[in-house]
């Protein structure tokens, strides 16, 4: 799978850039995890309490979202997805609840280039910004932080639950 760590209609940040190069590889990596899942186990969690894929990547694809309300991105989210993924919510057992795999992975895919795309076209100061009133407040500083955060290392914690899913799975590492 082919992937671009660059989009070159707006003007660049270095810190824009340093953010949007690896969201934009998540879904290639994400792919290495989920393409050989079999699409009726996409929503399973294998008679465990682990996340199953549909609920991690449902789960990250929101909180990008969230990344982006909160750097001031215009970007609506559903109610019934802040009912599915937002943090607390419990990872179904009910798979019926879910979008099915084809439909998961590309809304996951779309999102995460839609949040890349703004964030290139952010200027400097956003990122600058202080994150006093955001849930982050206590965690990072800056707005930067809870992006760089948010975009990266939470999706990248949640992208290892679904390697760990494999496992229990009896599936071989991602390649």
């Amino acid at each position: 799978m082919e992937y671009s760590t660059t989009q070159t209609s707006v003007t660049q940040t270095s810190t824009g850039t340093a953010i949007a190069g690896p969201t934009r590889f998540m879904p290639h990596w994400a792919s290495m995890l989920v393409n050989d899942i079999n699409a009726n186990q996409f929503a399973d969690s294998l008679g465990t309490t682990i996340n199953h894929p549909a609920f991690v990547l449902g789960h990250v694809a929101y909180y990008a979202g969230v990344a982006m309300q909160i750097l001031g991105g215009d970007i609506e989210l559903s109610d019934h997805d802040a009912t599915l993924y937002q943090h607390g919510a419990p990872c179904s057992t009910d798979a019926s609840i879910y979008p099915e795999k084809d439909a998961a992975i590309a809304a996951f895919n779309e999102r995460l280039e839609t949040v890349a795309t703004f964030i290139e076209s952010c200027d400097e100061s956003v990122f600058a910004r202080s994150s006093k009133d955001t849930p982050f407040a206590q965690r990072f500083s800056t707005l930067g932080g809870v992006a760089t955060f948010m975009l990266i290392g939470h999706i990248s914690f949640h992208l290892g639950q679904i390697s760990a899913w494999r496992r229990v799975a009896g599936m071989e590492p991602a390649n």
